[in-house]
């Protein structure tokens, strides 16, 4: 039986400052998702069919968990279903649990909603509000959704969760949490897309591997793309978090056209970041959006591994990632330490282009990255310098950019820094500094043959 599904998509329009382009990509708010034809879906329908209804006070997870088989269509009415245990999905395949505007799954007992684990295909989780009422601090590392894949021979084949929204303001857990550390395991063709995250405790969507015994790529062939995070980081003390975090050797992602608006960076002495990349070869990060008008975060990071790091472990760096498109506006003067529009770290080709990045801060810190290209970006920055290049970066190309220091301090506006930052190439950038003067490069601390 076909059943199709009629989505109206809110889009959210960007209040951005006069100087960016009116043809600046909108992301998504979210998906009301409701049926299309409510009689074709009868059979679908948990109330007429199961006589599980929405309650306020009955717990629901075991009814719901006996549904959940090879399969599987079920579909929630609106309303609110409390699961006060985990519903735990683990070895089917072709499931789909889809609600409509105002279907709620809460829980008040746990951190997690829904665990998903075993050898999963074509498991789709659509147009459900997934609300934590739980207040604890407890440091929690999983999610609402959480995906559990410990098994030496896991593999979950086809995740989509979309048009959901995730709300645990009160909770230090994540959103969606994704582990992916059996020896043998994998998790591929994942989608997270038009969801919504509105004051979440820890982070929005986050994926782990840190097993490096062997070393394998155990995601691949990812998209979390046009989804909106705001206010993310609600009670989080530690470590540093993010809207989004891919963390561990993977292949083959996507993380695009989301819009990640005012972190909760003042509950932590770390830095929060919007975009963080830990280990992904064949990254596309294109046309985000990011603000903050209070305090500030760092927009988009590249993380471990470190040269070192690849060589002690066999992990390979970060290559291949592609950051363009990119509007970020990050302000907050008082901490001007933490504020970054980008920092590359360790990254061995890479593209940086025709983004805008506005920002009380720092523009963009390198370091150790090589072999980048650095083009047609509009940056203006009020921190003491623009670009900063450290710890070995060296053979990257920084052309035809508008590079703006003129509201901060009379630095360079590009600066070089340590003996093994060299054949870094300036040409062809329109540089403005304090006063509105022709700016310049610096080399410091032993940097050489960086320029023209």
């Amino acid at each position: 039986m076909k059943h199709a599904f009629a989505f109206l998509i809110a889009v959210s329009l960007l209040s951005c400052k006069k100087d960016l382009q009116e043809d600046a990509v909108v992301p998504v708010e979210g998906i009301e998702v409701t049926p299309e034809n409510p009689d074709e879906l009868a059979n679908l329908n948990v109330r007429k069919k199961f006589n599980i209804s929405p309650s306020t006070t009955l717990n629901q997870t075991n009814a719901i968990s006996a549904l959940i088989q090879n399969d599987k269509k079920l579909f929630f009415p609106k309303g609110t279903y409390i699961i006060d245990d985990v519903l735990q999905i683990a070895n089917v395949k072709n499931v789909l649990l889809v609600g409509e505007k105002g279907t709620i799954f809460k829980t008040t007992r746990n951190n997690k909603v829904i665990q998903i684990s075993g050898n999963v295909k074509n498991l789709e989780i659509r147009g459900i509000s997934f609300i934590s009422s739980l207040e604890s601090n407890r440091h929690d590392t999983e999610g609402m959704i959480f995906v559990a894949n410990y098994g030496a021979q896991d593999v979950i084949d086809g995740l989509l969760i979309r048009g959901c929204t995730f709300s645990n303001p009160k909770t230090h857990a994540n959103a969606i949490k994704l582990i992916s550390e059996g020896e043998n395991s994998m998790v591929k063709n994942i989608r997270i897309i038009e969801n919504k995250f509105e004051s979440v405790g820890r982070m929005g969507v986050e994926f782990q591997n840190h097993l490096k015994s062997p070393v394998k790529a155990r995601f691949r062939d990812y998209s979390i793309s046009n989804n909106t995070f705001h206010d993310v980081g609600t009670i989080q003390a530690w470590p540093a978090p993010s809207s989004i975090s891919v963390s561990g050797y993977a292949l083959n992602g996507k993380i695009n056209h989301n819009k990640i608006t005012e972190m909760r960076m003042h509950t932590s002495d770390y830095i929060y970041y919007g975009i963080e990349n830990a280990g992904t070869i064949g990254l596309e990060t294109i046309g985000n959006y990011m603000k903050s008008s209070t305090y500030g975060f760092t927009g988009i990071l590249g993380s471990s591994p470190s040269e070192a790091e690849s060589r002690a472990t066999g992990q390979p760096m970060k290559s291949n990632w592609i950051i363009k498109d990119n509007i970020i506006e990050l302000s907050g003067r008082s901490h001007l330490d933490k504020i970054r529009g980008m920092e590359l770290s360790h990254v061995d080709g890479y593209t940086v282009s025709n983004n805008k990045i506005y920002v009380d801060g720092m523009a963009i810190m390198f370091v150790g990255s090589k072999n980048g290209n650095i083009s047609k970006n509009n940056i203006r920055s009020g921190g003491n310098n623009v670009l900063y290049f450290r710890d070995n970066s060296s053979a990257n190309t920084i052309t035809q950019n508008v590079i703006d220091g003129s509201i901060g301090e009379d630095h360079g506006l590009i600066m070089f820094y340590g003996s093994g930052v060299k054949n870094n190439r300036v040409v062809d950038n329109k540089m403005i500094s304090t006063g509105g003067r022709t700016g310049v490069f610096v080399n410091l601390g032993g940097a050489s043959g960086n320029g023209n």
